[in-house]
């Protein structure tokens, strides 16, 4: 099962931004971001809770969405919004290696923006690449040791491995940095199911 962590967009809110700013569709841009719910983990990929859109939304296939953000970064080849919104809509359908080569090219450009870089990590892990993603998620913690997003992935990784006392070390570190998170009682409730297995 893919790693599905601190998120900000589900499939089908970065299938309408991505089409909002390759189309020029403000509106399914301005939808997109409307329909964010950065407090909540994404739906895991394939998983049908992002997979339907709504009636009068272009049906492109991922080869056409290739070509659009292509044409786009040929406009502007600096892009980091399109090559992270693209990366996150390889990462949904599965394509992790796909996603972490967006994610790279996006770092290349943008290297201080530590979001990107916990979704590269992200995407690493599910490539397989664990050691790799772990390395990024530490340089990320040396950067900002209170980096919400990357941290809410650290726990998600350590439930995976059923390392339970670095899971919950990481959830109090959270509670430290912002008590009033969101993700915290998700986090909560799934390492006291996965320790009562």
């Amino acid at each position: 099962m893919p790693l599905c962590g601190y998120r900000m967009f589900s499939s089908r809110n970065i299938h309408f931004a991505i089409l909002g700013i390759i189309l020029g569709a403000t509106t399914g841009y301005i939808f997109a971001f409307y329909q964010v719910q950065s407090s909540m983990p994404r739906p895991i990929p394939g998983s049908s809770a992002g997979s339907k859109l709504p009636e009068g939304h272009p049906n492109l296939s991922p080869e056409e969405v290739r070509q659009r953000v292509e044409a786009e970064l040929a406009k502007n080849p600096s892009n980091t919004q399109i090559m992270t919104l693209y990366a996150n809509f390889l990462f949904d359908r599965r394509k992790f290696d796909e996603a972490v080569q967006w994610f790279e090219k996006a770092t290349a450009v943008e290297p201080s923006n530590l979001d990107i870089r916990t979704d590269m990590a992200t995407a690493l892990w599910n490539s397989g690449k664990r050691d790799k993603a772990m390395a990024e998620y530490q340089r990320i913690l040396q950067v900002d040791p209170k980096h919400i997003s990357t941290l809410h992935n650290l726990v998600i990784v350590h439930l995976e491995d059923r390392d339970f006392p670095a899971a919950e070390r990481v959830i109090k570190q959270m509670e430290a940095i912002d008590p009033k998170y969101d993700g915290l009682e998700s986090l909560k409730k799934r390492l006291a199911e996965l320790q009562g297995k």
